[in-house]
């Protein structure tokens, strides 16, 4: 907190200290090695709490499949129960006379599902594709959070490299400051030049220690958006040689956007309300089950009673088959109704969802195109400023121009030079964003 605070409001430390302070905290910890892209986003993926709560609705998809697909498992069970007769109630067994017994039952009984109106397998398929969503959400998840991680990433690399850029105009500046004061000491310039090449100087600096500043915070955001519980002696390492030159940008291919996970994700939603509306309407339709179930009794007397009745020790079972035709149930028609609403819902959902992804397709394509438009210019407009600043220089050094005209040119130069630095990564990063919206979408199995 305390290098946030110095580095938003820097008057309050000295600048000696200040540039400890942010020196200290760049510093890599001991054994810990800078962080490439690829280990930025698998690490912010497994821990972002969006994606766990994903993988979760997906593991309890997957219990509700493996229930649906149970359905078809016969239901056994046994039970007991005891019964104490009193008086004539035991004619049945032969007994004639008051007397008071013990009863005892025990039973198993087995149902199973024969004919269900279609329910069963639809309810099965509809939870199969519910499951699917639940994972094309997972991969759409890890594609938001790569892209957040990806522009997080690449503004630590812009930051940096503007810091480097302004490292380099401090050495310049000191440099001219060494030189204009040999060109007083030699009468060839006046005291007001050196004023002016000290001025230059000492914004120089002001700009290396923001630009330092600028890359703490990038870092820190970068950190917070992985969900690093601890950002100290954080760092990334630079992309691959050549990568972010202003390479071609294909016309995008509108072929895949079908497999795009967000598209797939509204496909399966809509099998599944598909499926869903014939298990509702499986109740209008005839229910067959088979049952079978076996008793056994045991009798005793209760009392002093001398009266001998018995073991009932035999058991006896039943085999059977259970229809059931529906006549009159009026919950029935509002789930069907439920369920073509929800159908309806998720037509529109898919209808949107390819709607969307192709705006956001085309948008990506036309932003990466002007971003590496802009770098090819900005490369340009870098090289000019930097032969202009060339020529204000040797002019300078023959006393043809002034030390403002030369700090003009010079910072003309920085700004140039800044524009082509950040049109380069944004660049980069638009660049990757149209990848990510166009790359075809894995199995959750594959992700995993």
């Amino acid at each position: 907190m305390s290098v946030l605070k110095s580095v938003i409001r820097p008057a309050l430390l000295p600048p000696l200290l200040l540039l400890l302070l942010l020196s200290l905290w760049a510093l890599p910890a001991p054994g810990q090695e800078p962080w490439t892209l690829e280990r930025c986003i698998e690490y912010a993926t497994e821990h972002s709490p969006e994606i766990l709560h994903r993988q979760i609705r997906y593991d309890m998809s997957r219990e509700n499949l493996q229930e649906a697909s149970g359905k078809r498992v016969p239901t056994i069970g046994i039970g007991a129960q005891e019964t104490i007769h009193a008086g004539n109630a035991l004619l049945m067994y032969g007994v004639d006379q008051s007397l008071a017994m013990s009863l005892t039952q025990l039973a198993a009984t087995m149902e199973m599902p024969l004919l269900t109106g279609g329910a069963l397998p639809a309810n099965k398929a509809a939870e199969e594709s519910a499951m699917k969503a639940a994972g094309e959400d997972i991969a759409l998840s890890k594609m938001n959070m790569a892209i957040r991680v990806s522009a997080a990433y690449l503004q630590v690399l812009c930051s940096r490299s503007s810091e480097e850029i302004a490292s380099r105009q401090v050495l310049h500046c000191e440099d001219q400051v060494k030189k204009v004061t040999k060109l007083v000491d030699d009468g060839m310039r006046t005291p007001a030049d050196l004023s002016e090449a000290r001025a230059a100087l000492r914004d120089a600096q002001y700009r290396h220690t923001a630009a330092k500043g600028n890359t703490v915070l990038a870092k820190v955001e970068l950190s917070n958006v992985m969900g690093l519980a601890d950002e100290s002696g954080f760092d990334v390492v630079d992309l691959p040689e050549g990568e972010g030159e202003g390479s071609l940008i294909p016309a995008p291919s509108f072929e895949g956007l079908e497999n795009h996970p967000a598209i797939l994700a509204a496909k399966y939603n809509l099998n599944s309300a598909e499926f869903k509306v014939k298990a509702a309407k499986g109740a209008y339709r005839p229910q067959l089950s088979l049952f079978a179930n076996y008793n056994h009794y045991f009798a005793a007397p209760l009392g002093a009673q001398a009266i001998q009745i018995g073991s009932l020790s035999d058991g006896w079972g039943a085999v059977g088959l259970k229809l059931t035709v529906p006549i009159l149930n009026v919950t029935t028609p509002r789930q069907v109704a439920k369920a073509r609403l929800a159908l309806s819902d998720a037509q529109v959902t898919l209808d949107q969802s390819r709607m969307e992804m192709s705006r956001r397709i085309r948008e990506a394509y036309y932003q990466a195109l002007t971003a590496g438009e802009k770098y090819a210019s900005a490369i340009k407009a870098e090289e000019a400023a930097k032969e202009a600043f060339d020529y204000q220089t040797k002019m300078f050094d023959a006393g043809r121009v002034t030390s403002y005209d030369l700090e003009e040119s010079r910072l003309r130069w920085v700004s140039a030079s800044e524009e082509c630095n950040r049109s380069k990564y944004e660049s980069l990063l638009r660049e990757r964003i149209l990848g990510y919206y166009t790359q075809e979408s894995t199995s959750v199995e594959e992700q995993q």
